[in-house]
């Protein structure tokens, strides 16, 4: 007889692919994750992956058995959220990842208290990663304030809109005053950018085409960082690409210590999300957690 628990090791080995990160993530052996998977395999009568010595990939009967579990460990986690929520019993703790110190000041903190009042057998960790995210090896419930990457690189996940804002070019007057004009997206190329340390390249700006489509262009680049790129461009280090709600970069248009550069070729309502697994999506801790602080949205000003 199939066990849940089993269906939950196959479809966390479908998105880390290896064994060692399951086991790592589920806190218990290499060896039992195996046998796991070697008896589904045995009961369910057929393989559901090819195997090499690197890799996990789904046979096509694993794949289809994979949408049928999804549904299954779904369905499961949302009749024993809706007990727990019945016998007032939301418990355990809520480990959220966000990728800027600032995320958390501005979108979660200042409600924190109120939450725990409501949830009082809930607890929160809150963690700082201004990095790219790799789910085997970041052991989290809910990943708060990510663009699309991660979406993109681990399809099983999640995800909820948290914000929606223009991505910009910004310079100080004092840079622009010392180089050549910038009129059209060609001229950008005798420029200068602050890279964020973690794009992919860094010295890359991300912008709207002539055509309405979001696309980029690599330019010169002297400083890289994963913070301070506000402060930089105020100092007139070069542009930066930033999000028109960035709390740092109202104020600075305001003082008029940067400028908008481009803003008819800004790349247009870019979307900030939540992610959260899709095994774990529908435990009550997590769900409530996230319901609660989307919920204040209207409070955050941002996009």
């Amino acid at each position: 007889m199939l066990k849940v628990e089993q269906l939950k090791i196959f479809i966390a080995l479908t998105e880390l692919n290896t064994m060692t990160a399951v086991a790592n993530n589920l806190q218990v052996s290499v060896m039992a994750i195996s046998k796991s998977i070697a008896l589904l395999e045995k009961e369910v009568g057929q393989p559901l992956f090819s195997r090499t010595r690197r890799s996990f990939t789904l046979t096509q009967f694993g794949h289809d058995f994979k949408s049928h579990a999804q549904q299954v460990v779904a369905q499961l986690d949302t009749l024993e959220s809706w007990v727990e929520e019945k016998n007032g019993s939301i418990s355990g703790t809520v480990k959220v990842l966000c990728q800027a110190p600032e995320m958390i000041h501005e979108t979660i903190i200042p409600w924190l208290d109120k939450f725990l009042a409501l949830y009082p057998n809930i607890k929160v960790e809150l963690d700082v990663k201004e990095s790219i995210i790799d789910l085997n090896t970041d052991d989290y419930d809910v990943f708060w304030g990510v663009s699309d990457y991660l979406g993109d690189t681990f399809s099983g996940l999640k995800r909820r809109t948290l914000w929606t804002c223009d991505y910009g070019l910004y310079a100080s007057p004092s840079y622009l005053a010392r180089h050549t004009e910038i009129k059209t997206l060609d001229d950008l190329n005798s420029h200068t950018v602050i890279g964020y340390l973690h794009n992919q390249p860094a010295d890359i700006i991300i912008f709207q085409s002539e055509t309405g489509e979001p696309t980029h262009k690599v330019i010169h680049n002297r400083v890289k960082s994963v913070t301070g790129l506000v402060e930089m461009a105020c100092n007139g280090l070069g542009i930066i690409n930033a999000g028109n709600d960035d709390v740092k970069i109202l104020p600075a248009l305001a003082a008029n210590k940067l400028q908008p550069i481009l803003p008819d070729h800004w790349y247009k309502n870019v979307s900030t999300y939540v992610y959260f697994h899709q095994v774990k999506g529908e435990q009550a801790k997590v769900r409530s957690f996230i319901d609660y602080f989307i919920a204040q949205k209207k409070f955050w000003g941002l996009g």
